[in-house]
C-alpha cells in the first residue's frame, strides 16, 4: 500500500468513527458506502486486527480500533497546527513581540532598526524592556532577549550569534595631545584612568605585555562608573583614558574626537546573540524581528554579525 492510499484509508476510518456509519461517511467524503466499507477492509487487513465491529444497526470501535483511533486523530491534528502555522509564515506580520535588550546597545543599535520596523508593518506592535541580567522568558513574559556575554544555558532556546563585541582602550583627542599617548602599562599608570566599578569593586583589565601574554591589571583609578555611557561622557569630557565598545565609540573614532590607545593590546571580546524559545515554526512576526536585529548588527561595527544559530 502507498503512502498516499494508508493517509486516505486513515482519514475515512476517522469518517467512520465521527460518523458511526459507513454511509454517512461516504457522503461526507463524497465515495460510495462500498468504497469505504474497501478501504476500512484494506486498513484492517494491514494492520492485521479488527478496528470495528460491525452489526445491523451500529459500529463499535474494538479495544485496538480505539487504541488506533487516538493515534490518528492526535497525527491529524499535529498535521493541522503545522499546516496553519505554515499557512501563517505567508501572511503579513503582525502582533505583538515583546523583547529583551541590553540598555546601551538596545537603544543605540537594536531599538532604532525595530522602530523602522514597526513603520513598515502597521499591525506589528513591539513590547521592549531594558533588562542586563538574565531573563527568564515565562517569567518576564518575553519572546526575545538580546544578550551580550556567554551564554550559560541555553536549554530550550534557540540561539542566533550577533557578532562579537570587541573593546577598546581610547581617548579624548585633546586629552592626548596635552598629557601623551601611553605605549605601556607602565606609562598608563602615569595617567588619568576612568574604571568600570561592579560590585567588588574596580574591574581589572586585561592587556598584553611585552611578551605577546595577557596579564590582568588592576588600574588607579579616580573615577569608577557604571556602565559605558558614563565612560564615554568623562572620556569625552577629558577625563581621561578608559575601555568603550569598539561600537559604541566607533563614531568619535571616526571623526578624530577620540583616538584609540594601545590598538591590540586589549583582551576583551564578548558574543552577543539574540536567543528565543525553541519552536517548531517561527511565526511571521517573530522572523521579521530576528531578521530586522541581525541587520542591524552587521550594519553596526560589530563582527561576523548572524553567522551562528544554535538550539538546545
Amino acid at each position: 500500500m502507498s503512502k498516499n492510499d494508508r493517509t486516505g484509508s486513515i482519514r475515512i476510518f476517522l469518517a467512520v468513527c465521527s460518523a458511526q456509519s459507513f454511509a454517512a461517511a461516504a457522503a461526507q467524503l463524497h465515495l460510495s458506502p462500498s468504497a469505504v466499507a474497501k478501504a476500512i477492509a484494506r486498513l484492517e487487513a494491514r494492520l492485521g486486527v479488527r478496528l470495528l465491529e460491525r452489526t445491523t444497526r451500529r459500529l463499535q470501535l474494538t479495544q485496538e480500533g480505539e487504541r488506533y483511533l487516538s493515534v490518528c486523530r492526535g497525527a491529524l491534528d499535529e498535521i493541522d497546527r503545522v499546516e496553519v502555522e505554515l499557512a501563517a509564515t505567508r501572511t503579513e506580520p503582525s502582533g505583538l513581540v515583546r523583547i529583551s535588550l541590553p540598555p546601551l546597545f538596545g537603544i543605540s543599535v537594536i531599538a532604532p532598526a525595530l522602530f523602522a520596523l514597526a513603520d513598515a508593518h502597521p499591525l506589528l506592535s513591539f513590547d521592549m524592556t531594558l533588562k542586563g541580567e538574565k531573563v527568564d522568558f515565562l517569567a518576564h513574559q518575553v519572546d526575545l532577549a538580546v544578550k551580550i556575554g556567554h551564554l550559560p544555558d541555553t536549554s530550550g532556546l534557540t540561539a542566533r550569534r550577533l557578532g562579537t563585541q570587541t573593546i577598546v582602550l581610547c581617548a579624548s583627542s585633546s586629552y592626548l595631545d596635552r598629557h601623551g599617548t601611553p605605549q605601556s602599562i607602565s606609562d598608563l599608570s602615569a595617567h588619568r584612568l576612568v574604571a568600570t566599578s561592579s560590585e567588588k569593586g574596580v574591574v581589572p583589565w586585561s592587556i598584553a605585555g611585552p611578551d605577546g601574554g595577557f596579564e590582568t591589571w588592576m588600574l588607579p583609578a579616580r573615577l569608577l562608573l557604571d556602565g559605558s555611557a558614563l565612560t564615554l561622557s568623562a572620556i569625552k569630557a577629558d577625563r581621561g583614558i578608559g575601555l568603550l565598545p569598539q561600537w559604541l565609540a566607533a563614531p568619535d573614532l571616526a571623526s578624530g574626537a577620540l583616538r584609540q590607545v594601545m590598538a591590540g593590546r586589549i583582551e576583551s571580546h564578548l558574543p552577543i546573540h539574540v536567543v528565543w524559545p525553541s519552536t517548531p515554526m517561527m511565526l511571521p512576526r517573530l522572523r521579521v524581528t530576528i531578521d530586522a536585529i541581525v541587520a542591524a548588527a552587521r550594519h553596526s561595527v560589530i563582527s561576523d554579525a548572524g553567522n551562528e544559530m544554535r538550539s538546545a
